[in-house]
């Protein structure tokens, strides 16, 4: 059932954002997904120089939009790579093959994506510390409806 009748804004503080860690990313969540019936999340990548993100994949269900606040973030797709600059947008619809990284040897990158998942379970995946292995990865993957490039539609 939709929220009727008077519905609060939210104000989201960088120093209240829940901190985790994925592999070499350090993702602050602002909103969860919480307040929009987990219609959106808003959280805020870091990943340092020469770092690369999650493996190449694609989404069934979700859009992401990614907003440079900082350095460079290289989209990397099968059609090649694209660097987006502090203060571009990159908007990643579903179906879209993709992955990120940041080619700089030396600078590092921030930038805000809104998403549908639960970082917090990729998060306490990778608590140990220690590597995943591919299958791994690919399991958590799939729970939120994201896929390697060689799966053509949801298994």
């Amino acid at each position: 059932m939709p929220i009727r009748g008077p519905v609060n804004a939210k104000l989201h503080k960088k120093d209240a954002a829940e901190t985790l860690r994925v592999g070499p990313l350090t993702i602050r969540v602002y909103e969860d997904g919480s307040l929009t019936e987990n219609r959106v999340s808003g959280v805020l990548l870091e990943l340092p120089a020469g770092k690369s993100g999650p493996p190449m994949h694609w989404h069934r269900f979700h859009d992401e939009l990614f907003f440079v606040t900082k350095g460079n973030l290289t989209f990397v797709t099968p059609e090649g790579e694209v660097t987006a600059s502090a203060g571009d947008l990159m908007t990643v619809p579903p179906g879209a093959v993709h992955t990120f990284k940041n080619a700089s040897a030396t600078e590092d990158c921030e930038c805000y994506m809104t998403a549908t998942p639960d970082f917090r379970m990729l998060a306490k995946a990778t608590d140990s510390g220690k590597q995943l292995a591919p299958t791994d990865v690919e399991h958590l993957m799939a729970l939120f409806g994201t896929f390697p490039p060689n799966v053509e539609s949801e298994p």
